[in-house]
């Protein structure tokens, strides 16, 4: 992209992203014929129309197709260069962090994380999203970090070698029953297999949909997969279903609704929460001290469990 307009690489970031002349113009904040000059211009440098007609809607070229990554790893940099440096000083940072996280994160990690933040960083604000495409989302600069369990391998190269990542916590996956179901302790995966079992299911993260067969038995699926866990509880009470959670969070789903747990066959792999970051943060001294006060709560967590003597 030798001789490109630096002007307009943010114009062509978000046409090559919304595939909208329109949605472009929104996103920047200028007018739909100031955006429609741009893409003319941004045609002329490329030698390519970029953005074609297929029918009612916007397609990329295959040049476009191309380059769209690398332009918004261009976009993403050039952001965090521009950017002062100054001393950093949590009770005088201003940020809001966008962060994507499941329940789980919600509720067994960062409550204690955001109560020492509100007292050391008043400033700071958080926006948290749902679990969906981690890898993906933080590569295109969609969240800042994210908290994901089970992270699936096979990324492409291009992705992992901006991607930072690192296990934050181990977990295990439990059964969640009503009080009145026959299965109890910790049964055999021949003895669970007669019962159906409700399992998350989160876009872009291997939680237990995939992982109950073991060799020499067929694949198990599960009879209701739903994007969460504390549904799971009001899906299994005063039925025969085994919910499926983590163990962490287990307590939080039984205890509402009068619910018990029990543990699981081996078939059912364990968790490794981990936090995923993009390198162009792994200097920024915000990003670094949020990423301390994470792992350091998810340290805490790790000694408790290992002190009350949790099974394996």
């Amino acid at each position: 992209m030798r001789g490109l307009d630096l002007n307009l690489l943010e114009p062509l970031d978000a046409l090559l992203q919304t595939r909208s002349v329109t949605e472009a113009a929104r996103q920047l904040g200028v007018s739909q014929p100031t955006m429609s000059g741009m893409l003319r211009r941004l045609r002329d440098q490329f030698s390519d129309p970029l953005l074609v007609r297929v029918g009612k809607s916007l397609v990329l070229t295959p040049r476009a197709e191309e380059m769209a990554a690398e332009v918004r790893q261009i976009l993403l940099r050039s952001d965090r260069l521009m950017q002062p440096k100054r001393n950093f000083t949590p009770q005088d940072l201003k940020r809001t962090f966008r962060l994507m996280v499941s329940e789980y994160g919600l509720c067994v990690i960062l409550p204690a994380v955001f109560r020492k933040i509100s007292a050391l960083a008043p400033q700071v604000t958080f926006e948290t999203v749902l679990l969906d495409q981690p890898n993906d989302s933080v590569y295109q600069g969609r969240v800042d970090m994210c908290l994901a369990g089970n992270l699936p391998g096979g990324i492409s190269n291009e992705i992992a070698s901006v991607i930072r990542i690192r296990k934050v916590l181990d977990d295990r996956f439990v059964g969640i029953v009503d009080q009145s179901h026959p299965l109890r302790g910790k049964p055999t995966l021949d003895k669970f297999r007669h019962f159906p079992y409700i399992a998350p299911n989160f876009p872009g993260v291997h939680w237990t949909k995939e992982n109950v067969g073991v060799e020499g038995l067929p694949h198990y699926p599960p009879y209701i997969s739903v994007p969460g866990f504390l549904a799971i509880g009001r899906l299994v009470s005063g039925t025969v279903s085994v919910g499926i959670v983590p163990e962490q969070l287990a307590s939080l789903v039984t205890t509402e609704l009068g619910l018990r747990s029990i543990e699981l066959p081996e078939a059912f792999r364990k968790i490794a929460i981990s936090l995923l970051w993009h390198e162009r943060d792994e200097q920024d001294p915000a990003q670094r001290w949020l990423r301390s006060l994470i792992v350091e709560e998810c340290r805490s967590i790790q000694t408790r469990t290992v002190d009350h003597g949790s099974p394996d």
